[in-house]
């Protein structure tokens, strides 16, 4: 094994116990030892550099004389700057929470589940009232894509929140075969999958609700589009694709976005209607349904979102009826969207 270096998420730092790999090797000036997983110790002889090839140079490598391989330490290689890449969509999924928000939901949801598959950048997005709610979303979500694939899903990632460390991810974990890789304590950059995805999300998110003036409680709505339009049209840089191509092996379909925040006509439905009544009620789109091909409309008289297909849309002109006025969630009449990591 020793012309084979292995890449190990758990050791803290890239080591050998061969000193052949060396360009150059200075000795240790205190006393530093490796601990291994059965709780033995060997001492640090020296730090170094390795040349694994022309494009890939290891530093601050340990010389561990009895150490029986090499090892590549995920972490260290995340904190200088570099990205583990996965084979395969589901292989390896990133997550995080973001909140809360300044504004609650209607619902008294104020935090945001970002989940990131690795490979194909492909990403979720869930609505909590509390942040333990978190297992809860990713147990199903990590059972659901179990059963889409007949490839391993290899372990999860994330920081070291509370609703992340517990025995309910742990007995998780263990039962399914999955390795759960934790960030180190306040290494942002260790996390910065998922930790730039919920930059972009938000800001996306913020961008549509100034666009036409919505109201903030409509975040999560604001939130939950930024994300199915990001899967859809985004190119993973070195693939050429996008995130939803790379998972489901077809290009998506793009014909069917619209301008969030915009006035809508939901067609209503057949009935007892007046001969000279309205076919129409006024709404303002909201995004996309999850679980069907229809549109999300906050309906102004019924004063509620309803998923509908028969729906028009006037692109060009945002709500002014006195029904959509900006509520005292919003302050001062702007509906920007500020939200704030908690660990």
């Amino acid at each position: 094994m020793e012309d084979v270096w292995i890449m190990d998420s758990g050791s803290s730092r890239h080591m050998t116990g061969h000193r052949k790999w060396f360009s150059s090797l200075n000795p240790v000036t205190t006393k530093e030892y490796i601990t291994f997983r059965d709780n033995g110790q060997d001492k640090v002889l020296g730090v170094g550099s390795v040349s694994l090839s022309a494009k890939l140079s290891l530093r601050e490598v340990a010389f561990v004389r009895n150490l029986g391989f090499n090892l590549v330490s995920v972490s260290q290689l995340l904190d200088e700057g570099f990205e583990v890449m996965t084979s395969y969509p589901g292989e390896l999924l990133h997550m995080d929470t973001v909140g809360p928000a300044r504004v609650a939901l209607v619902n008294g949801k104020w935090y945001v589940l970002v989940v990131v598959d690795d490979f194909s950048r492909f990403s979720w997005v869930f609505f909590m009232e509390f942040k333990d709610e978190a297992f809860g979303f990713v147990r199903d979500l990590v059972l659901r894509l179990r059963n889409e694939s007949h490839k391993a899903m290899r372990a999860i990632h994330s920081d070291n929140g509370g609703e992340f460390r517990n025995s309910h991810f742990k007995n998780f974990c263990r039962d399914l075969g999955l390795e759960h890789q934790f960030s180190s304590p306040y290494t942002p950059p260790q996390n910065g999958v998922v930790e730039r995805k919920n930059r972009t999300l938000v800001e996306m998110a913020r961008m549509m609700l100034d666009e036409h003036r919505t109201p903030r409680r409509f975040w999560a709505e604001a939130v939950n589009t930024a994300c199915y339009i990001a899967n859809r049209i985004f190119l993973r840089a070195f693939l050429g694709k996008t995130s939803y191509e790379l998972r489901f092996g077809r290009q998506p379909s793009v014909k069917h976005l619209r301008a969030f925040g915009c006035m809508c006509f939901v067609l209503k439905e057949a009935g007892h209607l007046d001969k000279f009544e309205s076919r129409c009620l006024d709404g303002i789109f909201l995004g996309y349904a999850s679980s069907s091909r229809a549109f999300c409309v906050w309906v102004l008289e019924a004063k509620q979102v309803v998923e509908t297909c028969d729906v028009s849309f006037d692109e060009t002109m945002p709500c002014t009826n006195p029904a959509f006025e900006l509520s005292g969630d919003d302050e001062e009449g702007t509906p920007s969207l500020r939200m704030r990591k908690v660990r």
